[in-house]
């Protein structure tokens, strides 16, 4: 029986060594399938085709995780800048001809992408015609995943990543007009509140009535159902129906950081898109611009 590893398939063994890299970048089959738009079995076969080309499993599972095999992190390390360079040079190619289109994966914060950056891509078309953004939805990954460049609330334990702090992002409590404290509060799911939710129950008094998966959606709760909630302050003072509720010490500011991949230091399209993503971000608004005045004792009402 021939060893697969006397004969190896370049072509194969580039597409699966960047679904690992995509594994190990995601921390997770399931996550790393969604960035391909594709199957975890499909994803499960390649790692499993690679460890049949190499003659070493790519991944070690404990505990319910998939960790990076130290043997073959060496040869990941090597891909992903490889990977990177690559891109880069493609990049360079296409600055050569002003009509070419070039696409650049940016992953951060939904409501990072909706009020701040899309409102801003008149700009970066104007000053680079043929870059295209490609936006992605991340909250609680860490580290790049599959996009080019990412702006996250941490900043990832290892790997050959750059980083720069970007700015602060902000979040604050608001309310409908004529809201009263005692008739209730909207939350995010645990998944992304549970860390907040001890602090938050004490100033309210009782458990959330409502939990969702989205600021959009607790704008929506709020509005129709005139109920309080922790909002992004962009996308509060973006809704003319809600008001700042000063002084309820839940307001918070959270540190911004830019992050990409080392070997595309030198990506004149990735250094066009840090740079317009900074000068965004670093016009954050600090606190919320509007203040209640609100008296000391229940009930109190906002008066906008």
């Amino acid at each position: 029986m021939s060893d697969p590893r006397q004969k190896l398939f370049y072509a194969r063994l580039f597409d699966d060594l960047r679904m690992v890299l995509a594994v190990h970048r995601c921390g997770s089959m399931t996550r790393a399938a969604a960035e391909f738009d594709t199957t975890t079995s499909t994803v499960s076969r390649q790692i499993a085709r690679l460890r049949s080309v190499l003659g070493v499993a790519p991944f070690i599972k404990t505990e319910g995780t998939w960790r990076l095999n130290p043997r073959v992190s060496a040869l990941i390390e090597a891909f992903e800048l490889a990977d990177g360079m690559i891109a880069s040079e493609i990049g360079r190619l296409g600055t050569t001809d002003p009509e070419a289109t070039r696409e650049i994966r940016i992953g951060t914060l939904p409501s990072l992408i909706s009020h701040v950056l899309l409102p801003a891509v008149g700009k970066l078309h104007e000053q680079v015609p043929g870059l295209r953004p490609i936006f992605e939805n991340r909250i609680h990954e860490l580290g790049l995943g599959t996009s080019d460049v990412a702006v996250t609330f941490a900043l990832p334990e290892s790997g050959r990543i750059k980083a720069r702090r970007c700015g602060q992002f902000a979040f604050a409590l608001y309310a409908p007009h004529g809201w009263q404290r005692g008739q209730g509060w909207v939350s995010l799911t645990d998944r992304f509140a549970a860390r907040y939710a001890p602090a938050r129950k004490r100033w309210f008094g009782d458990d959330p009535m409502l939990k969702v998966e989205s600021f959009a959606q607790a704008v929506m709760a709020m509005s129709s159902l005139g109920m309080a909630g922790m909002l992004p302050v962009v996308v509060g003072e973006a809704e003319p129906d809600l008001v700042h509720i000063r002084d309820s010490g839940l307001d918070l500011s959270r540190d911004l950081y830019l992050i990409y991949h080392e070997s595309r230091s030198e990506d004149d399209d990735l250094r066009h898109i840090i740079d317009w993503i900074c000068q965004q971000t670093e016009k954050l608004p600090e606190r919320a611009k509007s203040e209640l005045h609100v008296a000391q004792d229940r009930p109190f009402t906002s008066t906008g």
